[in-house]
């Protein structure tokens, strides 16, 4: 299962939804900004303070134009800014107001914090992982990205030269960490598309990893180093919930920097969530970590709320939850509802063009296709997940798939994603003639029993 960063890291934290019609100038904002666009636009700001990730979505007014506030418990921190899946950095403080000017790629900075804030655009704009992931259609050459990555890198630190004193001494360390987390992922990159040994040099960057500095938090190089560490490959938990609990005791022993151990819980709990443990294990597991999760309880919090949205909602059997609207490449617009009012059996793909698994599964698609070609009773039905309208239509394109494609309006679907609790794509849904559920996680087209299921399907009167 493939997750967009931004949507699946957004998803499992608190959201809260703010309207601003006007830009109030009356009082000190953490942010004031504006974005080149036309119509009201979500944004979505991050940032960490010690270890803890709080997370605001806020709807800019029709000029684009937006203010941020957020008490900040470490009083000034980086915050990163999501707009239509593009990140941009800034700097904030309390008492302060840093001034943002988004217009496509670029963004200007003015008002207070301008040096901060211009090193750390760059920064994210040099290291954000989403530039890094390859198309499925396209080969993947190393030296491309790592010539990327290297002048990445050596922009931020240009962008760095106008600080001074810790604040440079920070914005290197910051700059040297996530240029080796990004590394190691296109090593790992290489190793995977183009069958490369790049085991050793890996593992140097890795040993070289600092595990209580704040930047292997800050960069996800904490994970790296618990990946190689000797408290998770030595383990002899038995079972998956004493793995959990043995991990978070460990953890509380071999790191002294609380935001880091903070960093490591929520990875860990939010693996256990995920495989969905019973009421009993949860439970057993919550007494087994409080020694931990007393001095996190933003953690705790967020697990929780992993849990809540873990918990399956719809069943097989059960009518389709909303409906929502669909839009085809000429731009019309239906609804879910529409396609299931035809009376036929529905195989549905949820795709988007940024992940590999979903784009991997089209060929056996359109086998599949194929093979029921001239069969009335069954509708394949192809539905996107990506906001880049253009990314879509020009794999559209490229493929010139044979059956009826749509994406995804996106407050519609995002209703029907949470209500379908699907976190992941690729996902198939199999759907009867009266719109029930015959698996709401079906066999993917590469599955050698996919054809024995729907005709099966078919076959139900």
């Amino acid at each position: 299962m493939v997750t967009k960063y931004a949507r699946r890291f957004l998803t499992l934290l608190s959201l809260s939804l703010i309207q601003f019609p006007t830009l109030a100038t009356e009082k000190t904002h953490l942010i004031e900004g504006t974005i080149d666009v036309s119509e009201p636009t979500e944004v979505a700001i991050v940032f960490d303070c010690d270890g803890d990730q709080y997370v605001t979505t806020l709807t800019t007014d029709a000029a684009g134009r937006f203010i941020y506030d957020h008490k900040l418990p470490c009083g000034e921190t980086d915050v990163l800014i999501f707009v239509a899946g593009t990140a941009y950095g800034a700097y904030v403080s309390e008492g302060s107001t840093t001034v943002i000017d988004i217009k496509g790629d670029a963004a200007a900075f003015s008002g207070d914090n301008t040096d901060e804030s211009r090193f750390y655009n760059a920064y994210q704009r040099a290291f954000y992982p989403m530039q890094y992931k390859p198309s499925p259609d396209v080969p993947f050459v190393y030296d491309d990205y790592k010539k990327k990555l290297d002048n990445g890198r050596r922009g931020a630190l240009e962008a760095a030269a106008s600080l001074s004193g810790k604040k440079l001494d920070r914005a290197t360390r910051l700059v040297n960490a996530y240029y080796d987390n990004t590394h190691i992922m296109l090593l790992g990159m290489q190793a995977s598309y183009n069958q490369a040994d790049s085991s050793a040099v890996i593992d140097r960057i890795i040993a070289a990893i600092d595990p209580d500095a704040d930047e292997s938090r800050l960069t996800g190089l904490i994970n790296h180093w618990y990946n190689r560490a000797d408290i998770h490959r030595n383990s002899k938990a038995k079972d998956m919930p004493s793995y959990f609990k043995e991990q978070y005791a460990a953890i509380d022993s071999a790191l002294v920097n609380e935001g880091n151990k903070k960093s490591l819980y929520y990875t860990l709990g939010s693996m256990f969530m995920m495989y969905q443990p019973s009421d009993a294990d949860i439970a057993d597991f919550y007494a087994a970590v409080e020694p931990q999760l007393a001095k996190a309880p933003m953690v705790k919090q967020r697990l929780e709320e992993i849990r809540q949205s873990m918990a399956v909602k719809v069943k097989d059997g059960d009518s389709v939850p909303t409906d929502p609207v669909l839009i085809s490449p000429e731009g019309t617009k239906s609804r879910l509802s529409d396609i299931l009012a035809q009376g036929k059996i529905v195989y549905i793909d949820i795709w988007a063009t940024w992940c590999g698994p979903c784009c991997r599964e089209i060929p056996f698609m359109e086998k599949l296709v194929e093979r029921f070609n001239g069969n009335d009773g069954i509708l394949f039905v192809s539905i996107s997940r990506d906001d880049n309208r253009n990314a879509w239509l020009k794999k559209l394109e490229r493929d010139n798939p044979s059956w009826p494609q749509y994406i995804f309006d996106k407050a519609t679907g995002d209703e029907f994603m949470d209500a379908m609790s699907i976190n992941g794509i690729p996902r198939f849904l199999l759907i009867d003639r009266d719109g029930r559920f015959i698996k709401t996680d079906a066999q993917r087209p590469s599955d050698s029993e996919i054809d024995s299921i729907l005709d099966s399907a078919i076959a139900k009167k």
